[in-house]
């Protein structure tokens, strides 16, 4: 029994540093300056932030949203504008809503539900279907599409790898990089910090939903 209790108090110790330890190390979040645009060039945007952080995201929803975007522009015959890496992954950077300024081209922003009471407004160009970003309702956060991004602006690696139990395979022409089943263990002391007291503070950059009810993704389906 004493055996037990000493396996317990060595195990629980270490558990309480490895989350010390994960709580002193901040994830890389560095400021983001610059001016970016859909594929068409009709939107322009400014981005403005002091701290972003970047994750990608393996989720059959982000990555279905990518799809079908991809899906209507290639309907529409257009160039597809939905990046994903080689195993489906939605690669995004966390930023505030009032850190995006829309610039020009506000009439061709179109913003959607993939489905009824979804927690994310997505914004995209109606013109090239390029996603722009997506706001979460009731987080404070702005998710950016981190393809936008000039290469001399992307100073933040990549710092999480979420939901990855929905990633795909991929065709074995790339190595699989490490991801978290769902979301690693820093994921709760980082994200809590930088949306919990955010909630209903930013208004959405758009003005495509002044006065409107945001409509669902017309042929939307999970990736």
């Amino acid at each position: 029994m004493l055996q037990f209790y000493a396996i317990a108090v060595i195990l629980a110790t270490i558990i309480v540093s490895n989350i010390v330890q994960i709580q002193k190390q901040e994830p890389d979040m560095n400021a983001i300056r610059a001016n970016i645009s859909c594929k068409c060039g009709k939107v322009k945007i400014a981005i403005d932030s002091p701290s972003a952080l970047r994750f990608v995201c393996y989720c059959k929803d982000c990555r279905g949203y990518y799809n079908t975007l991809n899906s209507l522009a290639l309907k529409n015959n257009i160039p597809q504008a939905a990046k994903l890496d080689a195993f489906g992954g939605v690669d995004v950077t966390q930023i505030y809503p009032r850190e995006i300024k829309i610039l020009e081209g506000h009439d061709q922003l179109e913003t959607c539900l993939i489905r009824d009471k979804s927690p994310y407004h997505r914004t995209y160009c109606k013109s090239c279907y390029t996603p722009l970003y997506s706001i979460g309702q009731g987080t404070g956060a702005a998710l950016l599409n981190s393809a936008l991004l000039p290469e001399k602006s992307q100073t933040n690696e990549v710092q999480y790898r979420i939901i990855g139990r929905q990633a795909l395979q991929g065709d074995g022409s790339s190595k699989k990089p490490s991801m978290s089943w769902s979301v690693p263990i820093g994921w709760f002391f980082t994200m809590p910090k930088r949306v919990g007291n955010k909630c209903g503070v930013d208004p959405e950059p758009s003005r495509s939903i002044e006065g409107k009810q945001v409509k669902i993704l017309e042929g939307f389906t999970e990736g």
